[in-house]
């Protein structure tokens, strides 16, 4: 083989590795991607959607009930409500974020508003099944192991009501 061939063989070899490396770098990008799309709950803010979807998919609802004041609401936020397991659990039930102060109404009409409104305070979760039976009504901040367990025993609770 001639110099000038073996140079040929070479540029080709090192533009096919940086050509596959191209490749595999925009594959694990776009799986980065799709990941982190996938690192939040997908909260509903419409109750009577929320309801809708929940009967068609059988799911219990999950309401948060929460304030943009309050500390421990914005802590359940950041760190309970952002744990992987949370966000992966959250996809067994129907989402649905009620702000107390902008939605009081509904706040109300679950007994869920804050205590300021003469509520039993947030943040507090109410579980219930989509014919609107309440499953659990955890109140205050959880972490996330807490928060977990009880997704769990609701899920448990919610599959003996529909067998």
């Amino acid at each position: 083989m001639t110099k000038k061939c073996k140079q040929i063989v070479v540029v080709f070899t090192l533009q096919s590795i940086i050509l596959i490396a191209l490749l595999l770098n925009c594959s694990t990008r776009e799986e980065s991607n799709s990941k982190k799309q996938k690192q939040q709950i997908n909260w509903l803010h419409d109750i009577k959607k929320a309801k809708k979807i929940a009967k068609t998919q059988n799911k219990p609802l999950m309401i948060d009930f929460y304030a943009d004041w309050c500390p421990p609401c914005i802590r359940m936020k950041d760190s309970t409500f952002t744990d992987p397991r949370i966000i992966e659990k959250a996809d067994h039930f129907i989402p649905l974020k009620i702000d107390v102060d902008k939605q009081r109404d509904i706040a109300d009409k679950y007994k869920s508003n804050a205590s300021k409104y003469g509520g039993i305070g947030i943040p507090n979760i109410l579980f219930i099944s989509p014919d609107s039976i309440e499953l659990a009504h955890p109140i205050g901040y959880k972490n996330p192991e807490t928060f977990f367990m009880i997704m769990d025993s609701v899920l448990t609770t919610f599959d003996r009501k529909t067998e």
